[in-house]
C-alpha cells in the first residue's frame, strides 16, 4: 500500500517537510509530493489520501473511506484519514507503519488483494495477512465484551463474474491488546488454470448499533484490524520450451 510509484487512484500525496526533525509527524508542515516518476523523498515519510474520502472529524475518516488501486487492491475502514508511509521501502512491514481499520458494521470488507493464476495446470494459491485483530466495547454502560471475529477468504471469479470463497479462515478478535503481537494468518486452495483470484478480509457478525451513527465508535461495539501486510502468493509459470506455447514447467 505504500509504493511511491504505484499510488492509489485519485490520491493526494504529501511528504514530510525537510525542515522538520526526522521523527516528527507534523502534517501541517507537509509539502506536496513529487511525481511518481521522481525519486522518493529523502525525508522519513509521505501520506496518501483516500480514493473515496469521508471525514468524521479533523483526523479520522469514516467507515466507508476507501483506497483503490488500478489493479483492484482495496482498503477500507474507520481510522486515520491517510495512509502513513515510510519513504524507505526497507521499512515496509514494520509495526511503526501499520494500518488500523475499524468497523461497527457486520460484513465490512477491510481489504482485497487480487491476482491471476496464469499457470496451465491447477496450482495451489495462498492468501496471507499479518495483523492484530481486536474487539472493542462501548466506553459507557459497563457492558460486557462480546466475542467477535473476521474471515480471511481466498476467492475466485466465476464465469458469471461473481466472486466466491474457495477457502476461509475465521480469526477470533482479542478483547485486549496488552501482550499481543502481530500474527500471520493464511488460507490456501487449489485453483484452476487461468483464473482470477483474490484474498479478502472481512468482519463477521457484529452486535447491533447502540447509537445510530456507525462512525461513533466510542458508544458502539467495534472490530479493528491493525494490518501490517497482506498478499496473494501465486506460482510462477516458467515456459516449457519443449511443449506448445502456454505450457509451464
Amino acid at each position: 500500500m505504500c509504493s511511491w510509484v504505484d499510488r492509489p487512484i485519485s490520491t493526494t500525496c504529501t511528504a514530510q517537510n525537510p525542515q522538520d526533525f526526522w521523527s516528527t509527524w507534523i502534517r501541517e508542515n507537509a509539502v506536496p509530493c513529487e511525481a511518481p516518476t521522481a525519486p522518493p523523498p529523502s525525508t522519513y515519510w509521505f501520506d496518501l489520501s483516500p480514493t473515496v474520502a469521508c471525514r468524521y472529524d479533523g483526523h479520522n475518516g469514516c467507515r466507508m473511506q476507501q483506497w483503490k488501486w488500478p489493479d483492484g487492491r482495496y482498503l477500507s475502514g474507520w481510522g486515520e484519514s491517510v495512509l502513513h508511509c515510510p519513504s524507505d521501502p526497507a521499512l515496509w512491514g514494520q509495526s511503526l507503519f501499520t494500518k488500523p481499520l475499524l468497523s461497527t458494521i457486520s460484513g465490512h470488507v477491510f481489504l482485497q488483494v487480487p491476482g491471476f493464476l496464469s499457470h496451465s495446470q491447477p496450482k495451489y494459491v495462498r492468501g496471507q495477512v499479518k495483523m492484530m485483530l481486536l474487539s472493542g466495547r462501548p466506553y459507557s454502560g459497563n457492558l460486557p465484551h462480546v466475542a467477535m471475529s473476521a474471515t480471511l477468504a481466498l476467492q475466485s471469479l466465476g464465469t458469471d463474474n461473481v466472486w466466491r470463497d474457495i477457502a476461509t479462515k475465521v480469526i477470533p478478535a482479542s478483547a485486549y491488546s496488552s501482550g499481543l503481537d502481530y500474527e500471520l494468518y493464511e488460507v490456501e486452495s487449489l485453483v484452476q488454470p487461468y483464473t482470477p483470484v483474490r484474498v479478502e478480509l472481512r468482519a463477521n457478525t457484529l452486535p447491533p448499533l447502540r447509537v445510530s451513527d456507525e462512525n461513533y465508535i466510542w458508544e458502539n461495539y467495534r472490530i479493528s484490524a491493525d494490518i501490517v501486510d497482506a498478499r496473494l502468493i501465486l506460482p510462477d509459470c516458467i515456459p516449457d520450451q519443449s511443449r506448445p506455447p502456454g505450457y509451464c514447467l
